[in-house]
């Protein structure tokens, strides 16, 4: 997947602080946001409120307060359905 960049085609708020996401290569599964909650701007994502606002902005999963996570990221560490 060298030099292949890969979008969030679809992002669901599941429990738990976990996205469940389908890229643009196809690969489905559910990335775990837990780990980065107590980490700068992250911090505001442990009100479920604001986690379950995510939506996606040009292929990335993001919060208000242009809060993002790289699509890239959340490829790499899902793990698939």
């Amino acid at each position: 997947m060298a030099g292949v960049l890969v979008k969030v085609t679809e992002c669901e708020p599941l429990p738990d602080y976990r996205l469940r996401v389908k890229c643009s290569d196809g690969a489905v599964g559910v990335f775990d946001m837990s780990g980065y909650l107590n980490r700068g701007v992250f911090r505001a994502l442990r009100s479920p409120g604001v986690f379950n606002s995510v939506r996606l902005v040009f292929g990335v999963p993001t919060w208000p307060g242009d809060i993002d996570i790289a699509a890239e990221r959340v490829r790499s560490d899902m793990m698939p359905l």
